[in-house]
């Protein structure tokens, strides 16, 4: 009579530390290889409430600060200076302070308010086809400011004020956060012009134009008005 052979089979425990090795070195590789969200910094100086006695004999200073000022508002820019009179740009109304108009054509009040309707549509919804949209609207709102010639006449004040730093910028509630944005990054620096008087000519030139380097080791940049303090206007 064949005895039925029994086979016992040993249980081992799989030896996991080579794979647990292979995982602690390539975590380190895919977080260095994946690109997270960029962020940049702007140096910015909230607005300065002051309450106190009024001097009621005050002696005006013999060199008066500039005090430039940059409204945004949906008709364009508006710059005006205490300390110096701007004059005003061609095409636009000569009265009041100098403005600089939204380019002809563009309606920035209709642009800003389709594009708020098409977020509250794509929050309500969650379609990003509606944030194409809105962000199609954005892009349109902020072509229609005239960077340029925003920049060429503070070239033209820093020439007469070349001491001074500071601009105040404010916007309108109804402004968005990009175009505040982008008119800072617009006041701040130089940019690289083939003009001997470091203007722009044309928009193409301005828009593919680079920060022109500075030749002291304050700044990587040339500044322009490089001091920005956030201003409420009325």
């Amino acid at each position: 009579m064949a005895r039925k052979a029994r086979y016992e089979m040993e249980l081992q425990e799989m030896n996991l530390a080579p794979i647990m090795n292979m995982v602690m070195i390539l975590i380190p590789l895919l977080l260095l290889s994946v690109v997270f969200e960029q962020m940049g910094v702007i140096n910015v100086s909230a607005p300065k409430l002051a309450v106190g006695p009024v001097d009621p004999d005050p002696t005006p200073p013999e060199n008066p600060p500039l005090q430039l000022t940059i409204g945004i508002s949906t008709s364009g820019f508006t710059i005006a200076a205490t300390g110096a009179k701007l004059p005003p740009m061609t095409g636009c109304p000569e009265a009041g302070p100098t403005t600089v108009c939204a380019k002809k054509g563009s309606d920035v009040t209709a642009l800003l308010g389709e594009m708020k309707s098409l977020r509250e549509r794509a929050d309500a919804t969650g379609n990003r086809d509606f944030i194409k949209q809105s962000d199609a609207k954005m892009t349109a709102a902020m072509e229609s400011y005239d960077f340029r010639r925003l920049y060429n006449l503070l070239v033209g004040i820093k020439k007469e004020f070349p001491e001074e730093t500071v601009v105040n910028v404010g916007a309108d509630p109804d402004i968005p956060f990009e175009i505040l944005i982008k008119t800072m990054d617009t006041v701040r620096f130089k940019l690289e012009s083939k003009s001997d008087k470091g203007d722009f000519s044309s928009d193409e030139d301005f828009s593919k134009s680079q920060y022109q380097e500075s030749a002291t080791g304050d700044s990587p940049y040339a500044p322009l008005f490089s001091d920005v303090v956030l201003a409420v206007i009325q």
